[in-house]
C-alpha cells in the first residue's frame, strides 16, 4: 500500500466542523486563562491552554499532510486495521474515501481536546479562587468518556459503509 498512490478526497463537511468547534474552545480555555489571571494571578493557568494549542496544531499537521504521511512513510501512520479490512471489490476509490473519513476521526479529537482544555483552565482557576476542589474537574471524566463513545462510533460508521 505504501508505493500506491491514493486519490485525494477533502475531509467530510463534519470534520472541518469538529476542527473549528475544537479551535472555538481553545480559544475559550485561553480567554478563561486571562480571566482566571486577573483574580488568582498566577501564570501556570496559561500552560493548560498552551499544552492544547500544540496537540491541536500537531493534530491539524497530520490531517493535512496524511495522504503525504501515509504514502511516503507508512511506518509513521497508526491507522485502524479497518482501513486494511476494505476489500480490493470495493475499488481504490471507495479505499480512499474511507481513509480521509478515518481521519475525521483527528478531527473529533481536536474538537474533545478543546473541550478538555477548557474544563481544565476553569476547573483549576475556580479551584484556586475558592481554595477547594471543583467540582467541574468531575466532568472530565464524563469528557473523556463520550470522546471514547464517538471515536468508536466513528469507527463502526466506517465499517459499516466499507467493510459489510
Amino acid at each position: 500500500m505504501a508505493n500506491r498512490k491514493l486519490r485525494r478526497y477533502g475531509l467530510e463537511a463534519v470534520a472541518k466542523v469538529l476542527i473549528f468547534i475544537g479551535f472555538l474552545f481553545v480559544l475559550f480555555s485561553w480567554a478563561a486563562s486571562v480571566y482566571y489571571f486577573g483574580s488568582v494571578g498566577r501564570f501556570t493557568l496559561f500552560l493548560v491552554p498552551l499544552i492544547f494549542t500544540c496537540v491541536l496544531a500537531l493534530l491539524l499537521l497530520v490531517i493535512r499532510y496524511r495522504y503525504t504521511l501515509f504514502e511516503g512513510y507508512p511506518y509513521l501512520m497508526s491507522l485502524p486495521s479497518l482501513f486494511y479490512h476494505i476489500k480490493e471489490r470495493k475499488g481504490s476509490d471507495n479505499r480512499s474515501v474511507a481513509f480521509s473519513m478515518i481521519f475525521t476521526v483527528h478531527a473529533l479529537v481536536i474538537a474533545f481536546l478543546g473541550i478538555m482544555s477548557l474544563v481544565l483552565v476553569v476547573s483549576i482557576g475556580s479551584s484556586i479562587r475558592g481554595g477547594t476542589a471543583s467540582p467541574i474537574l468531575y466532568s472530565y471524566l464524563l469528557v473523556i468518556a463520550v470522546l471514547i463513545a464517538s471515536v468508536l462510533l466513528q469507527y463502526r460508521r466506517i465499517y459499516i459503509r466499507f467493510v459489510k
